[in-house]
């Protein structure tokens, strides 16, 4: 597998596909897995860029220095350099949005154009959500906190189906291979601890509101119309697109097929 080597530290990196570059930055559980059903769908028309910052994922898992959504920007920067990829589209999505404004706001002049989920801030009550998270993974195990995860993330035409259970069997794997239980605490708390309504306001490249509408993390879901709303008032330049019955940040997982032909049509238009 390839990598680049920050003093000693192994950051992963993948590159597949030719054309227009989009580097995939998922939630802190499925990492590049959450692009794994629409990675294919793409690579025939643009390249696709896979990555894992440190502490997950393929890269190294030690955690010397200090660990943040800030550190793990430039773990992304490191990955682009060495690939010498001066502008890109970015697309994130989960707690991966997080990452991927940050990322915006810091090196604007290196992106063509920003594809996110709108998670920018965090309440008590999310931070609540996380403790619930880690009390599962201790607990009782991978497979307990991807059911519970995968009832936040799914549509709900997909939650009780067959299609859910399918989806709760591979985050399970998915969480066994890019995690530790032990290190889920860390991770957490980098994510859960950020507001970045600054950097939504300095977002000044073209921006993509990207979700399905059901579900926990769907449109439709007043917390997330909070959200889009506030977004859309830092923000207003922000486009949204949406995937009727998809799940909020799982729609490129339920429905691939759907959710190819809005990115790539954007990509083409932002090139």
């Amino acid at each position: 597998m390839p990598y680049v080597n920050d003093q000693g530290t192994q950051l992963w990196f993948d590159v597949a596909g030719q054309g227009e570059p989009l580097v995939g930055t998922g939630g802190w559980g499925l990492l590049h897995e959450q692009f794994h059903a629409i990675r294919p769908l793409l690579t025939p028309h643009l390249k696709f860029i896979d990555w894992n910052y440190r502490g997950c994922g393929h890269s190294d898992r030690s955690w010397a220095g200090n660990v943040s959504v800030d550190r793990w920007v430039d773990d992304l920067v490191i990955v682009l350099d060495h690939l010498k990829l001066e502008k890109i589209h970015l697309w994130g999505t989960s707690t991966g949005s997080n990452l991927a404004i940050r990322f915006a706001s810091r090196f604007p002049s290196r992106l063509k154009s920003l594809i996110t989920f709108p998670s920018f801030r965090y309440s008590a009550s999310s931070r609540q959500k996380a403790q619930t998270y880690l009390g599962l993974a201790e607990n009782f195990g991978y497979q307990a906190l991807a059911k519970f995860t995968q009832w936040i993330g799914c549509g709900e035409k997909y939650i009780y189906g067959a299609k859910g259970d399918e989806i709760a069997k591979f985050e399970t794997g998915a969480f066994a291979r890019n995690f530790t239980i032990a290190s889920l605490s860390k991770i957490m708390e980098a994510f859960y601890h950020c507001d970045l309504t600054p950097d939504v306001k300095r977002l000044s490249m073209p921006v993509l509101l990207l979700m399905g509408t059901s579900g926990q993390n769907g449109s439709d879901h007043p917390n997330i119309k909070s959200s889009v709303d506030d977004f859309k008032k830092l923000c207003p330049r922000a486009e949204m697109a949406t995937l009727e019955g998809a799940g909020g940040t799982y729609c490129m997982v339920e429905e691939p097929e759907a959710t190819a032909p809005l990115l790539l049509d954007w990509v083409k238009r932002h090139a």
